[in-house]
């Protein structure tokens, strides 16, 4: 019987859901593969200036004349850096689940694939124009991703000015999974991400909403909060339906088109669909080289 969504954030214990919801995919943890020397022969390419002579194919030289290498699938060990979002959007609540304990029960999942895996994590959290570096790879990395995401909190909201941070503009192999729920006023996140591209880097960006969040569908008079600035308006349900859901639609479609990159892969999820699927999904689609 698979765990529910709310079965799992009332637990309240971020290792235990991850192994639950490790024990309920069918599937192999491996979170990327790499080509490479190995045992397992699975391919041939063009020989390049700087590889090893050694691993030229010298019998398929003698007969074809051409200069190949043999590579064959070996298990990665990633580098793998999480991040997540604590702007105060992050409190939107729906049915008992809050999208910030969805996103650390979903962040903590990948975390101890990868830590079974024996690739190395790193953690960051962007908060009120602050990019924070909580968790530096180490033997421990794990257990101290564990430690900050059990106390992390969100509130106020991202500066819309357009930041700068050294630590996102490293040249190194990389994993890059950002959780949160892109909401933005201007273009900030958007922004965010063209500053951590680079070719040896693979973004897998989670979008996290409610349901009602993607597309409204409730009638009477409301009260709406700005999770970020606290400020309320009062509106009526079904006369905001019609304007509200062709902006949302817009933007994710904007969002997607903006996100429609190589090596950027943009998960638009809600906050009902069972952590588990996501988590299979995210396994499913990608093979990351």
């Amino acid at each position: 019987m698979q765990a529910s969504n709310l079965d799992i954030v009332k637990l309240n214990n971020l290792k235990l859901s991850a192994k639950i919801i490790s024990e309920q995919l069918k599937q192999g943890i491996h979170l990327g593969k790499r080509v490479g020397a190995g045992s397992e022969f699975e391919q041939y390419r063009y020989y390049e200036p700087g590889d090893d002579p050694k691993r030229i194919d010298w019998k398929y030289f003698s007969r074809s004349g051409k200069y190949m290498i043999k590579e064959s699938q070996a298990e990665s060990h990633l580098h793998i850096t999480l991040m997540l979002d604590l702007s105060g959007s992050m409190n939107y609540e729906e049915n008992g689940i809050r999208r910030l304990d969805y996103a650390k029960n979903l962040l903590a999942s990948i975390a101890y694939l990868a830590h079974l895996q024996g690739d190395s994590l790193s953690f960051f959290t962007f908060h009120e124009g602050v990019l924070t570096k909580k968790v530096a790879p180490s033997p421990k990395s794990f257990q101290r991703i564990l430690f900050y995401l059990e106390s992390e909190k969100a509130s106020g909201s991202w500066p819309v000015s357009k930041q700068s941070f050294p630590a996102m503009k490293s040249k190194q192999k990389e994993l890059i999974i950002l959780v949160s729920d892109f909401l933005q006023k201007d273009n900030e996140w958007v922004e965010i991400v063209e500053e951590m591209k680079h070719p040896q880097k693979e973004i897998v960006l989670f979008q996290l909403l409610g349901k009602q969040e993607k597309e409204f569908d409730m009638k009477g008079s409301f009260i709406f909060k700005d999770l970020e600035s606290d400020r309320e308006i009062t509106l009526d349900g079904a006369a905001a339906k019609k304007d509200y859901n062709e902006a949302i639609s817009g933007y994710l479609s904007s969002l997607r088109e903006a996100f429609h990159q190589p090596n950027i892969h943009l998960m638009q999820e809600t906050i009902d669909e069972p952590i588990v699927s996501v988590v299979s999904k995210f396994l499913s689609k990608r093979s990351f080289t």
